[in-house]
């Protein structure tokens, strides 16, 4: 599941604590011939309303399909990436239609993306915000063909996607964007209300991951491998502070996890980044708008070696670079 724990704390009359917490565990794709195949089920076969959410990490810009539903030439649904670019696809007697995001995602950083399809409109959002939205019309086909993410063997030019995968899930609503928000950190119980397909990949062994809804569509997985990766924590506080501050971490030496908090007056995109003694970046800890408020961001250093790490915070302007502050710190095994 996810690498990140999310603790919002909202300062109104009362502190209230939401909590949402990843074991670490998730999917790599080679971007080869890595797949997994969940089957053909009718429950796939969505075509009046959909809702398509997981996180990914891609290696780099190469095309790849994060999931495909095709057989021979019947077009159904799929997900792609390509340079930095989600494409929805949907496709029904008159066509369909192709949804582009107007934004790229990074690569080698975490992205969540839900795409939708409400009967008439297909959505596509980028960590929880709506990115574009385009007219489908009414209805889209339904294949019978098996429900593969990374790659497609039953077709001879599907892109194998390389990178990784986490926490797909699959509704047969339309989610709205304060749904997706409310739920992208989350860890689900998999009875939710609307709830059709839910792999969180939290196995970390083994050739099957579990479909966590009642539907027990397990995926069987063929190639891909099972990967834990480095844990953020992040803590929100809702108070506005006056300034910008970058803090000392601590503990400081530290082995293996530390803490570093910020503070930022006004908001905007926020870029927290760990670098090596060369200059050169080994850890993106945030790269996102974040409201104005306080901020604790745990790093897990447990993937590097020992030795002397500078932390740099650049928050403030559009582009993130009003506020530049850098400190180090230093990891002892």
């Amino acid at each position: 599941m996810k690498k990140l724990l999310l603790i919002v704390i909202l300062n109104i009359l009362f502190h209230q604590s939401y909590f949402a917490q990843w074991s670490g565990n998730a999917l790599y794709y080679d971007g080869v011939n890595d797949y997994v195949n969940f089957g053909q089920s009718i429950v796939f076969n969505v075509d009046t309303a959909v809702t398509y959410e997981f996180w990914i990490k891609p290696d780099s810009g190469a095309s790849g399909f994060i999931f495909n539903k095709w057989v021979g030439f019947q077009e159904d649904k799929q997900i792609t990436y390509s340079g930095g670019i989600v494409g929805f696809y949907l496709f029904n007697v008159f066509g369909g239609a192709i949804l582009y995001s107007k934004s790229s995602i990074p690569e080698r950083q975490y992205t969540h993306i839900a795409a939708t399809y409400n009967g008439s409109v297909a959505k596509i959002f980028l960590n929880g915000v709506l990115d574009t939205s385009k007219i489908v019309g009414n209805g889209v086909n339904s294949s019978f063909g098996n429900f593969f993410t990374g790659f497609n063997p039953d077709r001879d030019w599907v892109y194998p996607y390389e990178g990784i995968i986490d926490e797909f899930r699959i509704w047969n609503v339309a989610r709205t964007e304060s749904e997706i928000q409310s739920t992208m950190y989350m860890e689900l119980n998999g009875n939710e209300f609307g709830l059709i397909g839910y792999w969180n990949f939290d196995e970390g062994v083994g050739t099957i991951t579990a479909d966590q809804t009642s539907n027990g569509n397990n995926g069987t997985i063929s190639g891909a491998t099972w990967v834990i990766s480095g844990i953020t924590d992040v803590e929100e506080s809702n108070s506005s502070p006056n300034s910008y501050n970058l803090s000392q971490n601590y503990p400081n030496p530290f082995n293996p996890s530390t803490t570093i908090e910020f503070s930022i007056p006004n908001p905007g995109l926020v870029q927290l980044k760990v670098f090596n003694i060369l200059g050169q970046e080994v850890k993106s800890l945030m790269n996102e708008e974040k409201s104005a408020g306080n901020y604790s961001v745990q790093f897990n250093a447990s993937q590097f070696a020992s030795g002397i790490y500078f932390y740099q915070l650049q928050a403030g302007s559009p582009k993130g670079h009003a506020f530049v502050e850098t400190k180090k710190m230093l990891m002892l095994k």
